[in-house]
């Protein structure tokens, strides 16, 4: 759980910087929309590091609506096309910090599972 929990900080703190670089760039809805998103990130980490495992499944969701957003958009390939090295890196980190935490989280759920019902 303890991976979960620090990929859901990491996760936080990438966000920080992003709505950070964005600010003042990007239309205001969006850039609500990425602060929000990253008040939702927040209070996942939160939850988590308390031992809730509420925390864990609202980390799951946001991992899944960040990669649902984010991959397909085309400015986000745009950033590595046009070597837009800070943003292609955090688009990148980004994506693997998401798709590692779905794929962890997915894992000790099923062994969780596998555990709970015995030999």
């Amino acid at each position: 759980m303890m991976v979960l929990r620090l990929l859901l900080l990491s996760s936080s703190l990438l966000g920080a910087l992003l709505v950070s670089m964005v600010w003042g760039v990007v239309p205001p809805w969006l850039f609500s929309s990425l602060a929000i998103g990253l008040a939702g990130f927040a209070a996942a980490t939160v939850l988590a590091f308390l031992g809730k495992a509420v925390g864990y499944w609202v980390g799951l969701g946001l991992a899944m609506v960040v990669l649902v957003v984010s991959v397909p958009a085309p400015a986000h390939t745009q950033f590595i096309l046009r070597g837009m090295f800070l943003e292609s890196a955090v688009f990148v980190a980004g994506s693997i910090l998401q798709t590692l935490y779905i794929i962890l989280f997915v894992r000790h759920i099923l062994l969780r599972r596998r555990l709970s019902r015995g030999p």
